[in-house]
């Protein structure tokens, strides 16, 4: 009871800034790619915006994070979800074996076209580009960031600064400054690359997993390995400007749909607990960094915490 009611709080608390909602397409002619987008405006007056961009899980759309992309709406945030043709829901819907197809789609080449419908977006921020009835001029390049789930959380951790082995940090795009990645996981899914992938990163990350947080593409592991490599994300991170900015989050039960910033599964109960403690967290996580202070205030936070829950600074 605590909790919701908690819960219904924030969201109280977060100004009715949401406006018009846009459903269109950015065109890509370089890499012959149209990558679909859903543009959150905040409402009110003509001053500049930050902006975040949403990146959805593997076999998503544009509806992905719609829970926190509302709440970031809310709070003053021009908030767009990107959908990554190739790894998104028409990649299973109508086949026989979804399955096959969603793992199919997970791989290098994907991540890679993941990162450039990302760094293809920020530039429709930067030129302002219209959406349906939403002008990108409103959104502020200086002050942007990203967040994503799963696949989503891989291709927000290339363009923050993700190194590739050899490949060194090719997807790095240093217009994003600050970047929350839900469900991360190391290469191979092992704790011990997590340093040398992400230890080079150098601007602020959020990264949020749960001890429910499991993955079918980690064979042969157990849940606790599984999320022991996810939790390795931050552990590697280095240490911020503040030592504030970038924030662990571990939450108790919670599985890897409720960490989707939707919910959670389709047609199961939501996990509204997940869901509060991820709005809270990353609103305050890209107040502080896209223009603030660099020390997110967490008091509300660590208020909806629940016993189990881990929350970490860096």
């Amino acid at each position: 009871m605590k909790t919701a009611l908690l819960a219904l709080a924030l969201l109280a608390a977060i100004p009715a800034h949401a406006a018009a909602v846009c459903d269109g397409v950015v065109a890509d002619p370089a890499r012959d790619r149209s990558i679909p987008v859903r543009v959150r405006m905040p409402e009110g007056g003509a001053a500049r915006a930050p902006v975040i961009l949403f990146s959805h899980g593997l076999g998503g759309s544009v509806d992905g994070g719609t829970a926190l992309a509302e709440g970031w709406a809310r709070a003053g945030f021009l908030v767009i979800h990107v959908q990554h043709p190739g790894s998104d829901s028409e990649v299973w819907k109508g086949k026989g074996n979804p399955k096959a197809a969603l793992t199919t789609a997970a791989n290098g080449r994907q991540l890679m076209d993941r990162a450039g419908d990302m760094k293809r977006v920020a530039d429709a921020v930067e030129s302002g580009l219209q959406i349906g009835a939403c002008d990108l001029k409103r959104g502020d390049p200086a002050r942007m960031g990203a967040a994503g789930h799963s696949f989503g959380a891989h291709t927000v951790l290339a363009i923050a600064g993700q190194s590739f082995g050899p490949l060194g940090t090719r997807a790095a795009d240093p217009r994003f400054k600050a970047i929350a990645a839900l469900s991360p996981m190391p290469p191979r899914n092992d704790a011990a690359n997590a340093k040398a992938a992400f230890g080079g990163i150098r601007i602020p990350v959020l990264a949020a997993t749960g001890s429910e947080d499991n993955t079918p593409f980690a064979k042969g592991k157990s849940l606790s390995e599984i999320t022991a490599a996810r939790a390795s994300v931050f552990e590697a991170l280095p240490p911020s400007r503040t030592g504030q900015a970038s924030i662990g989050l571990w939450i108790d039960g919670a599985d890897h749909a409720a960490l989707s910033g939707g919910g959670g599964r389709a047609g199961a109960t939501p996990n509204r607990h997940a869901t509060a403690v991820l709005s809270a967290a990353t609103t305050a996580f890209f107040q502080a960094n896209l223009g603030g202070t660099g020390k997110p205030d967490l008091t509300t936070t660590r208020a909806l915490l629940a016993p189990g829950d881990r929350l970490s600074l860096r």
